[in-house]
């Protein structure tokens, strides 16, 4: 399914395109190799995202802490970059995919 640049597509197009259910807002590295990022424009949206200098650069909350009883509202609390095991988050995954960018490095190995 091929879409043009600019065009505005549903919610079931793009899960459809996407070969997933996008239930989070950061979806990295879905299964067509593609990374999604979802972000409400409308005024009550519950994040506060944004873009920044003429459609360049993204301001992006990124997950919370999952709601647990040391963390009863999540909202306060960033998602760490690693699981308790060691292993990335979805925030820790866009993190260090940011650096390599930033770093001029391969993001094929992450």
């Amino acid at each position: 399914m091929a879409f043009s640049p600019g065009e505005i597509i549903n919610y079931r197009q793009m899960c459809d395109a996407e070969e997933s259910q996008l239930q989070r807002g950061m979806n990295f590295r879905m299964p067509t190799g593609r990374t999604i990022v979802l972000m409400s424009r409308r005024s009550n949206a519950p994040y506060v995202d944004a873009i920044e200098e003429e459609g360049e650069t993204i301001v992006y909350e990124g997950h919370d802490v999952p709601t647990s009883k040391e963390h009863p509202i999540p909202k306060l609390i960033d998602q760490p970059e690693r699981t308790p095991s060691g292993t990335l988050t979805q925030n820790g995954k866009f993190l260090q995919s940011s650096e390599y960018f930033k770093a001029g490095r391969n993001l094929l190995n992450l």
